[in-house]
């Protein structure tokens, strides 16, 4: 998540806001109404409560995409693959019933997978059900746009990958 915003790269990728240029009736819904919804949910107050004072300037924004994200998607499954405490209470909250793995779904449920480093035992795992968020994108880039996905959205400081065969091939920048 972004640490410190850089207006070069804002500045670059202003005409991608909001949803600007984008036709498919799938990604226009989820960046209007899931990447740049406005509206408080219900557990922000009480979960930015449990913030250290400096992540809540810096991540406060990613963390609130992440409730948003399990809120919209409703996965049977997430999986975790490294040590997250404070992303796991923000995905909780977007979807209570989901089951929490700490390694490689095996299943073929609806499951979301969030990562922050690149690791190639994960392809294997990917099926048509599946959303992946890789955090810290711009620091792994070519991992994510080698991935064998359809739909890609790319947030500068976080990657959102579907890999569904019914959504035609698309690489989405958008200004987050």
């Amino acid at each position: 998540m972004r640490f410190l915003g850089n207006p070069f790269v804002w500045l670059m990728r202003i005409r991608n806001r909001k949803g600007y240029g984008v036709h498919s009736p799938f990604a226009f819904s989820l960046i209007t109404e899931v990447i740049y919804e406005d509206a408080p949910y219900y557990d922000f107050g009480w979960l930015d409560s449990t913030l250290p004072w400096t992540y809540r300037f810096r991540k406060q924004k990613g963390y609130h995409l992440l409730l948003r994200l399990a809120n919209w998607y409703q996965p049977d499954l997430m999986s975790f693959l490294g040590m997250y405490v404070m992303e796991w209470d923000y995905f909780c909250c977007g979807c209570a019933h989901a089951r929490r793995i700490e390694d490689y779904p095996d299943s073929k449920e609806k499951c979301l997978i969030f990562t922050d480093r690149p690791d190639d035992g994960i392809i294997p795992h990917l099926h048509k059900d599946t959303m992946l968020i890789l955090d810290n994108l711009h620091l792994h880039r070519a991992w994510f746009n080698s991935l064998p996905s359809v739909v890609t959205f790319d947030l500068y400081d976080m990657g959102i990958a579907f890999f569904d065969p019914q959504y035609h091939k698309h690489n989405y920048i958008v200004n987050f």
